[in-house]
């Protein structure tokens, strides 16, 4: 697949997201390949790629002879992908030890970033570096089937999805989950693989528990 093709795929697949969180898309809303690609003004071969990613992550689903329509926000899945992300950033963190000082400068970095971008306004590229933080944390592992099983839950779009449906984007929130990265970080300079496995679970468990609540309501 070439670069533009695959940038192409990306800008529709987040597009789409986009229709999805803010209604434009409601649930039911049938999705129409020929006018997808007319709009983007490409081939119907980056719709169709876009669409299988968004089916892959629960957004649509595609019926033979009735095409792809869009699907209520899958709760239960949302909190299954995050319970899988624990497990493997938990493991990865075990691994990472001992820490090189450029490993723990980058993840230095990206709290950083985190503490500047921490208003409304900011949100994408606040986000941004919290996905960037754990995905180091993978990378740190030093296995490439870890990395390729985070990445391949296109957490870009698991995010903002989590985002919409639970919140937790508060100043004041965001200002606790930088201090627990931050003392993530200082648990892997300090060689405590287990301390930093915790963290992971204080930072990912608020989000879980307003999931299972969620799923609990709508039972």
């Amino acid at each position: 697949m070439s670069v533009e093709r695959a940038c192409m795929r990306h800008r529709i697949r987040d597009a789409i997201v986009s229709r999805i969180l803010d209604g434009t898309y409601p649930p039911g809303e049938r999705l129409k390949e020929l006018a997808l690609a007319k709009e983007f003004n490409v081939s119907q071969a980056p719709v169709r790629e876009a669409l299988r990613e968004l089916e892959a992550l629960h957004l649509v689903q595609t019926e033979h002879y009735r095409g792809t329509r869009v699907r209520a926000i899958d709760v239960d899945e949302l909190r299954q992908a995050y319970e899988l992300r624990l497990l493997l950033e938990q493991a990865a963190v075990r691994r990472a030890l001992p820490c090189s000082s450029e490993d723990l400068r980058a993840l230095e970095a990206e709290t950083a970033t985190m503490q500047r971008t921490t208003a409304p306004a900011d949100n994408d590229e606040h986000m941004a570096a919290v996905l960037r933080f754990h995905r180091k944390l993978v990378e740190m592992s030093r296995n490439a089937l870890f990395v390729r099983a985070w990445e391949s839950m296109a957490w870009d779009v698991r995010v903002r999805v989590a985002i919409k449906r639970i919140g937790l984007s508060s100043v004041s929130v965001r200002q606790e989950y930088i201090q627990r990265r931050r003392k993530l970080v200082k648990a892997l300079r300090d060689g405590d693989g287990e301390a930093a496995a915790e963290l992971l679970v204080e930072i990912t468990g608020k989000l879980l528990q307003r999931l299972a609540g969620m799923q609990k309501r709508a039972a």
